[in-house]
């Protein structure tokens, strides 16, 4: 008998006496105690990502003030300005203003589609009417900035909404406490 086998018993992972995957189970109270954390404390972050990305875009209307505050600026020049200007308030004002659920408001999906073509109109506008030599300028990223301001706050706007405290209520489970 050169090599003997040893058969050991079956047991299941909870019979085996090893407490590293255990849990507590939470009753009523504390269910809703931690449910009631989390939606305080995700109410908190979505207010503090909601003044970030609304004073970004706010900000960044600023840097349009000098072309449109300028005598020697051409009125194509100032249009475009004034409408970069209103593209970025707008991603600001659907930014604070609109909820954050996953659901779209009245206002929320025309405003968003009529600045998406704004911002297209912008740089289809830079490639366009500027002269080839002067595509990859400053002109270029100032025509650029409304529409990354615009898919940034999408995709934090799409972020804030994606964590679904709503959904942890219907997990619940009838634990009763001792």
């Amino acid at each position: 008998m050169a090599s003997a086998r040893f058969r050991r018993a079956f047991q299941y992972p909870d019979d085996s006496g090893d407490d590293q995957y255990a849990r507590e189970e939470l009753d009523e109270e504390e269910q809703e105690r931690v449910i009631q954390n989390l939606k305080r404390l995700n109410n908190r972050r979505n207010s503090e990502y909601s003044i970030i990305f609304t004073t970004v875009p706010i900000f960044s209307a600023a840097i349009y003030m000098p072309l449109v505050l300028s005598s020697s600026s051409t009125n194509p020049d100032r249009c475009l300005a004034l409408t970069s200007m209103l593209s970025l308030l707008t991603t600001a004002f659907t930014m604070r203003y609109s909820p954050h659920s996953n659901g779209h408001s009245q206002t929320q999906q025309p405003l968003s589609l009529i600045n998406a073509v704004l911002c297209v109109l912008l740089v289809l506008i830079h490639f366009a009417y500027l002269p080839r030599e002067s595509w990859l300028s400053t002109e270029l990223i100032t025509s650029l900035m409304p529409g990354a301001m615009l898919a940034t706050i999408s995709v934090a706007r799409r972020i804030m909404s994606s964590v679904d405290i709503k959904g942890l209520e219907t997990l619940r489970y009838d634990y009763k406490g001792a």
